[in-house]
């Protein structure tokens, strides 16, 4: 079967977020049993990663030119300004989420309609909320295929997460009347987008349950609930901890959700931990603004921050435990389902294990991002053997539920209609 995968990301091996990984590891997986192209938006600095990325996942790549912050030539500067005001205005005049109409102006969406009428698919899988206004075009292109005849492909909408959750968890949480009026306000635009592109396909998947539940209850259809997953041929069960003892975090610290995550766990979790043990460590790893990463590393000689860290082996193997205390977000967290993977102990909160595990699985410590996570972190660490156990019990779950080569023989289905 022909499968081709939209993706506002092209997902090179420096991707750096979870999303991106994500990506990788599904077009490798299908690409294992089906005739994939995928079509990747290109950033400014981008040029010449098509090809290894297209090796790397065995697939062909096909990039479509996407101005984004990255671009510093001047021309390219002003068309991006441009750009941005016209899906601000659009946001304002259709309702829709700007994050979304920045992905779609009528030369791209020409440009994306092209790549993938090329590619001959049988199925189209566009990755992200963010790509439902191009999905539209797409179903638009299909309705003219078929009118004229031809084969028109199945048309799919891999969410990642529903946008709305995020941004009402947030509204949730401030204080500020005016914050919270403009969090609730993009929540409903993000609630109205996902029932409109729910219309557009055959089917949307949805990472977790309640992301399922959620589109059902905001008017959308045809939600079925397909994880994102790990390859668990390529990360292996590493853990082997040896040397100083360390905490890891893992994050991509352009995205917001991970520095909060962060500066919770130095300014409100670390104080508390380090005075128990003179000798542990704490490795922030990730790529991210380097002042953001500088002020962390300067609140203790003990934090290091390595950037990115292409390959994770090493910290999983050495770091005692991972400790995510994420407190923003939706979907399934790529970070998680890594770390698990990789066989090493996890604490994290209820949002960070979110379409993953519960208490009852006993494959991670969950804990509420307050004073009670670093006194769940402390018990972790005085408790070697039962970190073993859950690190055992996580590498089992994740290859069980969520190993692409399981996700795959769904998204098949789906795709020939069964």
């Amino acid at each position: 079967m022909r499968v081709t995968l939209l993706t506002p990301y092209l997902p090179h091996e420096a991707i750096g977020h979870g999303g991106g990984v994500a990506v990788r590891g599904m077009a490798r997986a299908l690409a294992r049993r089906h005739e994939v192209t995928l079509v990747a938006l290109e950033r400014p600095g981008e040029a010449g990663l098509a090809a290894p990325t297209a090796s790397l996942l065995g697939c062909r790549v096909t990039t479509v030119p996407f101005l984004d912050a990255g671009a510093t030539a001047p021309g390219d500067r002003l068309r991006l300004a441009a750009s941005r005001l016209g899906a601000g205005l659009r946001g304002l005049r259709h309702g829709r989420p700007y994050y979304v109409e920045k992905y779609r102006t009528a030369a791209l969406a020409a440009a994306v309609v092209d790549a993938v009428a090329a590619s001959a698919p049988d199925a189209v899988q566009c990755e992200y909320l963010q790509t439902a206004l191009l999905l539209q075009d797409l179903a638009r292109w299909r309705e003219r295929e078929a009118a004229a005849g031809r084969p028109a492909p199945r048309l799919f909408l891999s969410s990642h997460e529903m946008g709305s959750l995020p941004r009402a968890r947030r509204a949730a949480l401030t204080r500020n009347p005016l914050r919270k009026w403009l969090l609730q306000h993009q929540a409903a635009a993000w609630r109205r987008l996902q029932a409109d592109a729910s219309n557009w396909a055959d089917a949307v998947f949805c990472v977790t349950d309640q992301d399922r539940d959620l589109l059902a209850a905001c008017g959308g259809r045809g939600g079925v609930t397909i994880p994102l997953g790990v390859d668990t041929d390529a990360t292996r069960a590493v853990w082997r901890p040896d040397g100083p003892p360390k905490l890891l975090f893992v994050g991509s610290f352009g995205h917001a959700p991970n520095r909060s995550a962060a500066e919770f766990l130095v300014d409100k979790v670390w104080p508390s931990i380090a005075q128990c043990d003179r000798n542990l460590g704490l490795v922030l790893a990730g790529g991210g603004p380097g002042p953001f990463l500088a002020s962390l590393a300067a609140r203790d000689p003990r934090i290091s921050v390595p950037g990115f860290v292409r390959d994770l082996d090493a910290l999983y193997r050495d770091c005692r435990l991972v400790a995510a205390p994420l407190t923003e977000g939706g979907g399934i967290k790529i970070k998680i389902l890594e770390a698990m993977a990789a066989g090493i102990p996890v604490v994290t909160t209820p949002i960070g294990a979110e379409g993953i595990a519960g208490e009852q699985d006993r494959a991670l410590w969950l804990a509420a991002p307050d004073e009670g996570f670093a006194r769940t972190i402390r018990a972790a660490l005085a408790d070697p053997a039962e970190a073993a156990a859950r690190a055992v019990r996580a590498r089992r779950l994740i290859e069980e539920r969520f190993s692409w080569a399981a996700i795959v023989d769904r998204l098949t289905a789906q795709y020939e209609g069964r």
